[in-house]
């Protein structure tokens, strides 16, 4: 018997309502059968470039604000942060989709907290196409 399939969380049903950056983008919230929680978004017409794949400065968007919930994840659930540097290296394009960010805390200080992001296509056999490195500062610390 065939597993069956859960519908798609639409954008609107994460709970931000639909003024807040993760609906306006529709990114949403899934997890990751190998990472756990992460965020993705679709390539949409209105989220490529020129050559149709995702523009990069949205893909910047799309890391740090994956990245910002594993920091709140990291932090205890405090949301009292906010990002002080954040390297990317773009590897290649997503092209398939969707784009996911996957992250982990690589250290979590008294005062900041530093998070690997990478960004994966899901329908390019999950090919690494960036990968980002962000701090964040602990503003309660």
């Amino acid at each position: 018997m065939a597993e069956e399939q859960k519908p798609e969380q639409k954008p609107e049903s994460i709970g931000l309502g639909p003024t807040h950056v993760l609906t306006a983008m529709q990114m949403r919230r899934v997890i990751d059968p190998e990472s756990g929680p992460a965020l993705e978004m679709e390539l949409r017409d209105d989220v490529v470039n020129p050559h149709g794949s995702l523009h990069g400065g949205l893909m910047g968007a799309l890391i740090e604000c994956g990245a910002a919930g594993c920091a709140v994840r990291a932090g205890g659930g405090s949301e009292n942060i906010v990002a002080s540097d954040m390297l990317i290296r773009f590897l290649s394009v997503v092209k398939v989709g969707p784009a996911r960010a996957v992250s982990k805390a690589i250290r979590t200080g008294r005062r900041t907290i530093v998070v690997q992001c990478d960004v994966i296509d899901v329908g390019d056999e999950r090919k690494l196409v960036a990968s980002a490195t962000l701090s964040y500062a602990r503003l309660d610390a």
